[in-house]
């Protein structure tokens, strides 16, 4: 049986200061992402809340950014 992930910074779960959504994914894109996460060292939630954060311009972590090892081809 795999290890849950233990998370590296709580989440908020007063639904005043935070919300859940819900995404779903083709198995090979969530594979892809478990991947890429695993190489950052950093947890789904992080990562999809920085991505967010940073497409939108807010200030949000820059230490576990996405996009961080990606190539433009």
């Amino acid at each position: 049986m795999a290890a849950m992930e233990a998370p590296q910074e709580p989440t908020p779960r007063d639904t005043e200061t935070s919300r859940t959504i819900i995404v779903r994914l083709a198995m090979g894109t969530h594979k892809a992402l478990r991947i890429r996460v695993a190489e950052q060292d950093t947890s789904i939630q992080q990562w999809v809340e920085a991505l967010i954060e940073r497409e939108l311009g807010l200030k949000g972590r820059t230490d576990k950014a996405p996009g961080a090892k990606r190539s433009r081809s």
